[in-house]
């Protein structure tokens, strides 16, 4: 299999393990970045890092890991596109009603810039599966699960409210880089508009405190009054490594944040694996390590 595969968001946790399964399955790979310099870096036969094209580019396929609007922008250019998988999140809705004006906005753009790669793809006769993932984990790069390690480790315990019974379904990076795989190689197109969860389903706190027996040290779940950790949350994200987090955080904790993913697992024959982070699951594997941009 010699088909090229374009890669947008290439350096994002999905993006790591999407590499190195392109890679196996045969593909060549064109991985973009804005951080790439305006020569392209070949960093293996099959992987080339260069900035996101503003001309068309041959390729029958497109993943997007990244921003959506740079998905729309390829879409838009590259005319031989057949297939596309995009990345987008269930926070679209679970952040529908969030208390801060901030992810507000932010989850209406996100929408905005789902809609209009639909439009694109069915104007274009293009097989879009469109994929929100809920809690991504698996190298260390996200700002979710893995700060709670990070904390964790630094202050041998994490903090979760008392009432954090709200059920989560985290999923691994590199489960989503075995569905994006699945799609393209499937024999017909797929065209589907899905949430992507994890293989467990589980409370907010037996969420930590799996996190917490990953952290390699000995590491607690501390619960809190809720109120006063959404106190605590506000000092903290005035700290420069914190700012991203608000009380409402603390709020979804007690929330159920679950979705139904069965149309993508039967479409696919996908079946991710059950939360049970290990040390490994906060470090960006070595042979992914190798074909990431170098820098």
């Amino acid at each position: 299999m010699t088909d090229t595969v374009l890669v947008s968001g290439a350096s994002s946790q999905i993006g790591v393990f999407l590499l190195p399964r392109l890679v196996e399955m045969g593909f060549r790979v064109l991985a973009f970045s804005r951080r790439a310099p305006a020569s392209s870096v070949d960093v293996s036969n099959a992987v080339r890092w260069m900035q996101p094209p503003r001309d068309t580019v041959p390729a029958k396929h497109l993943v997007s890991c990244g921003p959506l609007a740079v998905a729309c922008a390829i879409a838009e250019t590259c005319t031989d596109l057949e297939r596309v998988v995009a990345f987008s999140t269930t926070s679209i809705r679970t952040k529908a009603v969030t208390g801060n004006a901030g992810e507000r906005a932010q989850m209406a753009e996100i929408e905005t810039e789902e809609r209009r790669l639909a439009a694109i793809c069915a104007h274009r006769n293009i097989a879009l599966t469109l994929l929100r993932p809920t809690l991504v984990y698996g190298c260390g790069l996200d700002r979710n699960i893995s700060l709670l390690a990070q904390f964790g480790h630094r202050f041998g315990f994490i903090p979760v409210a008392a009432d954090a019974t709200g059920l989560r379904q985290p999923v691994h990076a590199d489960d989503l880089a075995d569905a994006t795989v699945r799609g393209l190689v499937s024999r017909e197109p797929l065209r589907l508009e899905s949430a992507a969860c994890g293989g467990s389903t589980l409370s907010y706190r037996e969420m930590v405190e799996r996190t917490a027996a990953a952290c390699g040290r000995r590491v607690r779940a501390l619960g809190m009054d809720g109120r006063l950790l959404s106190f605590l949350v506000r000092l903290a994200a005035m700290l420069p490594p914190m700012r991203g987090l608000n009380p409402e955080m603390v709020r979804r904790q007690g929330l159920d944040m679950v979705f139904d993913d069965s149309a993508l697992r039967e479409a696919l024959a996908w079946s991710p694996r059950p939360f049970r982070p290990v040390p490994a699951d906060f470090a960006i594997p070595a042979r992914a390590q190798a074909l990431q941009l170098p820098g």
